[in-house]
């Protein structure tokens, strides 16, 4: 049942985007078009396709956290509740739903900030010589710190996605805290946005004071000492996944105990 909510909310939420993401393409083209032709009298058009450009690569951003704020209150906290929630589908996998398809978006948005970014900024030839670096730079990390590379690559893929989630989760649990008030819902949710913000810093801090958890900072490790760095990365970035990890279940839980017990759409 899960794909099938992914499945409906990336078909309503598609209809923007993908027109969005096309727009950025074209005038990334017209502008790389233009610009490369040369003579000064298509200057002023390069200009005005430029600014367009920008224009759509913020509103692409901008568009998607409202979309992800929207389609969270909407579906789930206003009178469209009342038909979502009498789905045989648990809150929590309405959560989870849309939580993937925020997370989908918004890397969907960034690859196609860059690519057509490539799209303007690279000059004949670039492609290829970047190629051949990253080829270069890849080899001569493999070389150096063998398997470790691959163990690396796959925990910041890890961190990034996780830390992309519990920042979405804390947004969903802050409005599902303030649509707990019966007036002032908006003003709530900011107050619930900065408690939860000031609670994840105190628990950071907690963290910090548990014994044992000071052992990074106390480790001495020299320049050249390159597996006693590896080391400090690699227990960094798993503390940095089981932290996040802890925030996104809490967030998570918060959320669905009030769809769950709390939900009053009156």
């Amino acid at each position: 049942m899960l794909g099938k909510l992914m499945k409906y909310e990336i078909k309503a939420t598609g209809r923007i985007f993908f027109p969005l993401f096309l727009a950025l393409l074209i005038f990334a083209t017209i502008t790389r078009l233009l610009s490369s032709i040369g003579p000064e009298a298509w200057d002023t058009p390069a200009v005005i396709s430029m600014v367009i450009y920008g224009i759509i690569m913020v509103g692409m951003f901008v568009m998607t956290l409202l979309m992800m704020i929207q389609r969270f209150y909407k579906n789930l906290l206003s009178d469209e509740g009342y038909l979502m929630l009498t789905l045989p589908v648990k809150p929590w996998q309405h959560i989870v739903s849309k939580l993937l398809v925020s997370m989908l978006w918004i890397v969907a948005s960034i690859f196609t900030a860059f690519i057509s970014s490539l799209v303007i900024a690279l000059k004949k030839g670039d492609l290829t010589k970047g190629i051949t670096e990253f080829t270069a730079l890849y080899h001569r990390a493999v070389q150096e710190l063998g398997s470790s590379v691959y163990i690396w690559s796959f925990e910041i893929i890890i961190m990034l996605l996780i830390s992309l989630a519990s920042g979405i989760l804390v947004i969903y649990a802050s409005i599902a805290l303030g649509h707990l008030f019966n007036r002032h819902k908006m003003l709530a949710t900011f107050g619930a946005f900065i408690v939860l913000s000031t609670l994840t810093q105190i628990f950071f801090t907690f963290l910090g004071m548990v014994p044992g958890a000071t052992y990074l900072s106390n480790l001495h490790i020299s320049a050249n000492d390159i597996l006693g760095m590896q080391r400090i990365a690699h227990l960094a970035m798993v503390g940095g996944i089981i932290f996040n990890a802890l925030l996104c279940s809490a967030y998570l839980a918060i959320t669905n105990f009030i769809l769950s017990k709390r939900l009053n759409l009156e």
